[in-house]
């Protein structure tokens, strides 16, 4: 799989097209999320749902902010799921599916980052 530039059209943007200042947002996303994620990860393993639908409000968020939408959403309905105790047991499927594509993605961010 063909590893590509992030567009990051609004934040580029917001901060006049900086690129200290998006390479420092790369970094805490590279940082952050990965830890997050775990916490997610343990969360539903543990079948802690209401901590896992917060966890995945918060990693949302991130994603959402360097415009990868299709994780963003996978995240969203882990957490509505959480929110609304209503097919909970699709969780971890949810799950299975946003780690399918977290190593490219990650990837994806490392190599955007280099072509700033």
């Amino acid at each position: 799989m063909t590893t590509t530039v992030l567009p990051l059209v609004d934040l580029r943007e917001n901060f006049d097209h900086d690129k200290e200042i998006l390479s420092a947002i790369l970094d805490m996303f590279m940082v952050e999320v990965p830890q997050d994620c775990l916490v997610l990860q343990k969360n539903i393993k543990s079948g802690d749902y209401t901590a896992a639908g917060l966890q995945a409000h918060k990693i949302k968020s991130s994603y959402r902010t360097l415009g990868i939408n299709d994780m963003a959403s996978i995240l969203q309905e882990i957490e509505n799921c959480a929110k609304n105790e209503k097919e909970i047991e699709s969780i971890p499927h949810l799950l299975a599916q946003f780690n399918k594509d977290y190593k490219q993605v990650n990837a994806q961010v490392l190599y955007t980052k280099e072509q700033l």
